[in-house]
């Protein structure tokens, strides 16, 4: 049997050779099928050509044949992790993906330890329900104000309510405790309509609710039997119209209500104050001190690649040094219950709306904050104005971050001209002026400024230990930093050649006209732009310096520039050469945060109704792109080493516990010594390069001072990590 079973995998081979996959994979099935013991030792080889195979069938987007593939590898290796998660990703990435999450489920069931697997089924769940519906579900403020207001309106055994975007069914539920006549409820999104089922038979409503998976503006009356007389609706996004609120009430307006309904909100109006914030401003533009360091002219304005937003959105009011520098002034009012109002602002793109807002201070204002206030009834009122300590938390501020900054005095008047185009409030330029885009990657990575200077001062230190290789003029380096600043900085002590890397087009651009600045010659520099280079790009070309940047500007590894710094540490560099960063170590620490906690896990006390075990099923186990000069925490541990990134295995860690609390988060962020027995810095403090992460405990753990705290690594074989907060042994 095992001669017959071997000759079928040499027959299998030549097939796969000559690019008959599948007749092979078919071979390698029979193969193995006839004889298991050969699995084990077999399987790297199965594995490689199942997947050579379903690169060639993902081009062709034959889904049907790859799941078959998977399915037939998972009959014969059933506990193989590798090849549960390879269904379950090509699965989510052609958009199955219930059925993505239940491999991913399968694969953590199987070994929970499994890291690809659960950043796998994260991924699946951030796609399915978008994070805001946390926060959102678990702001007070906004749900007793919206009830109240629902209450006001809904008329017993008269009104027949419209719930436009529905969610999970909150204000449908709000609208059935005054007994209706009618309540319907829509979203385009299937998951939160199945959800939104499961809410309202949880809490004994589904007789009372109808809700159809629909885009509101694709119904009509015979949708719902009959228009209605009351609209209620939170589509709204931190600069008020973005989630196309206007487009749809002139729909409804149109087809699905009757002449004399209503809207709750009724009114709404928006809102523009100047400020100025380094903190807030160094996410969008270059800083000053940067361009004096790059020797750039202080007027040239640098600022973040768009994808033609018009403002971002951010919780202003944690920016401890934000100040105001103007009053706040009204933009826009709108009157939802007006459809000529509600045609003129959706309509009419080239009307301007203009706010003259008065200098409170002599300064500098370098950013506009927007926010808006919504009228539900003529007696209730919500808002988002960060300085008002009462504001609605389930939306965030309008940051107008491409504005260039301007001098002011006190009593100055600042008039600016906005425009409402698709739906997007648009801050017109105070006069033109020339803009250069660089990826947020370079810009974060620039305005660093503690960790340019760390690379600067180790200039001296690295030409001195160079210098007794080689003559300066003969050193070549490779910099695959998001900018190059350690090449550039070498190249002006003379070396003979560089390598560096820009993420975009956009960032290649920058780099040239730093170099230009500098009137640095660019014949020796080589830029491998974007994903389109591959190692080859290296040649046999042996390099004295070697520095890559292992991170992702989120606060995770980047799996590939990983990959690319070990094979350029193994094959391309000199005997006796600089690798950079030389260590790099993972730092942790436990804490309880109210912020990362209404952020992951909605808690019914907040809604007054059962809804926090079916949302929480969506429940992520890590957050990244934390800036913890912000974040809200009490630690409940000291900050203590969790991982090497050079060495790491799976292992148990033990962490003397500081105060009493609830644990729901270990903060993540590294010490980076770029050169050995040289100063190391950590990524955990304002403007850092890269953001940060935390690994979530879901539910909470109860902590007490004096106990030990046990933290849990799993490591895959490819490196990827991640970390929980024993609850068993705590």
């Amino acid at each position: 049997m095992a001669g017959i079973a071997m000759d079928y995998i040499a027959y299998a081979r030549r097939l796969a050779l000559n690019g008959s996959y599948i007749k092979a994979i078919d071979l390698y099935v029979m193969a193995l099928e006839k004889n298991p013991q050969l699995k084990s030792l077999f399987e790297p080889e199965f594995r490689a050509v199942l997947l050579k195979c379903n690169e060639v069938l993902a081009e062709e987007h034959n889904i049907e044949k790859i799941i078959a593939n998977f399915s037939r590898a998972i009959n014969l290796y059933p506990d193989n992790i590798f090849f549960i998660n390879e269904t379950g990703r090509h699965l989510f990435m052609f958009g199955f993906y219930e059925e993505a999450w239940s491999q991913f489920q399968h694969a953590l069931t199987t070994d929970f330890g499994s890291v690809t697997a659960e950043k796998n089924l994260n991924s699946v769940k951030n796609v399915l329900i978008e994070r805001w519906h946390f926060r959102m579900l678990n702001d007070r403020i906004r749900n007793e104000s919206y009830r109240a207001a629902i209450h006001e309106k809904v008329m017993p055994n008269k009104t027949r309510v419209f719930d436009l975007g529905t969610g999970t069914g909150l204000l449908a539920m709000y609208a059935a405790e005054r007994k209706p006549l009618t309540i319907t409820a829509c979203d385009s999104s299937p998951v939160m309509t199945t959800l939104t089922e499961c809410v309202l038979a949880e809490n004994r409503l589904l007789m009372s609710v109808v809700v159809i998976n629909k885009m509101s503006t694709a119904m009509t009356a015979s949708d719902i039997g009959k228009k209605c007389c009351l609209l209620i609706t939170e589509l709204f996004d931190a600069g008020l119209f973005g989630e196309h609120i206007l487009q749809a009430l002139d729909h409804a307006w149109e087809n699905i209500l009757s002449d004399d309904a209503k809207i709750i909100p009724q009114k709404a109006e928006f809102f523009i104050v100047g400020a100025h914030s380094e903190l807030l401003n160094a996410k969008y533009q270059l800083r000053q001190v940067t361009k004096t360091f790059l020797n750039l002219h202080p007027h040239l304005h640098v600022h973040v690649a768009t994808r033609n937003e018009t403002y971002d959105c951010e919780d202003v009011y944690l920016y401890k040094d934000l100040k105001y520098m103007t009053e706040p002034q009204s933009v826009i009012k709108i009157d939802f219950n007006n459809l000529k109002d509600i045609k003129d602002k959706l309509y009419n793109s080239a009307t301007g709306y203009v706010a003259k807002c008065n200098v409170l201070a002599s300064g500098q204002v370098n950013t506009f904050i927007g926010w808006f206030n919504l009228h539900l009834t003529e007696n209730i009122c919500i808002t988002t104005d960060p300085r008002d300590e009462g504001r609605a938390n389930a939306w965030q501020q309008a940051v107008f971050f491409d504005h260039v900054p301007k001098d002011v005095k006190k009593n100055d008047t600042l008039t600016l001209d906005f425009f409402l185009r698709s739906e997007k409030l648009i801050l017109m330029p105070e006069k033109p002026a020339e803009v250069i885009r660089i990826s947020p990657d370079a810009l974060q990575f620039l305005n660093d400024t503690e960790y340019l200077k760390m690379i600067k001062n180790c200039i001296g230190m690295t030409c001195v230990y160079l210098g007794q290789m080689n003559d300066i003029s003969e050193v070549s380096i490779i910099d695959l930093n998001p900018f190059p600043l350690y090449g550039f900085l070498m190249l002006q002590r003379g070396i003979k050649s560089l390598v560096c890397y820009a993420k975009t087009h956009d960032d290649k651009e920058f780099i040239e006209t730093v170099f230009g600045a500098n009137h640095m010659d660019l014949s020796n520099v080589t830029i491998l732009v974007g994903d389109v280079w591959s190692l080859e790009s290296f040649g046999e070309e042996k390099f004295h310096v070697i520095f890559v940047n292992v991170f992702d500007l989120c606060g995770d590894l980047d799996m590939r520039f990983k990959e690319i710094a070990q094979y350029l540490k193994n094959a391309h560099l000199m005997p006796g050469g600089l690798f950079m960063p030389s260590s790099i170590t993972l730092m942790g620490q436990i804490v309880n945060s109210k912020w990362l906690d209404v952020s992951n896990r909605v808690y019914d006390k907040n809604l007054g109704y059962t809804v926090s075990k079916y949302v929480n099923k969506y429940q992520v186990s890590q957050n990244f792109n934390l800036d913890y000069t912000h974040l809200q925490y009490t630690p409940l541990t000291n900050p203590v080493v969790i991982g090497n990134y050079d060495h790491m295995t799976p292992e148990v860690i033990n962490v003397p516990v500081i105060k009493d609390g609830d644990a729901n988060a270990l903060l993540c962020w590294y010490n980076i010594e770029l050169i050995e027995d040289f100063k190391v810095i950590s990524t955990k403090r304002p403007y850092s390069f890269i953001d940060g992460t935390a690994f979530l405990a879901n539910p909470p753990i109860p902590l007490v001072s004096g106990s030990i705290a046990n933290i849990l690594r799993c490591v895959d074989t490819d490196g990827l990590y991640k970390f929980l907060i024993d609850n068993e042994n705590t």
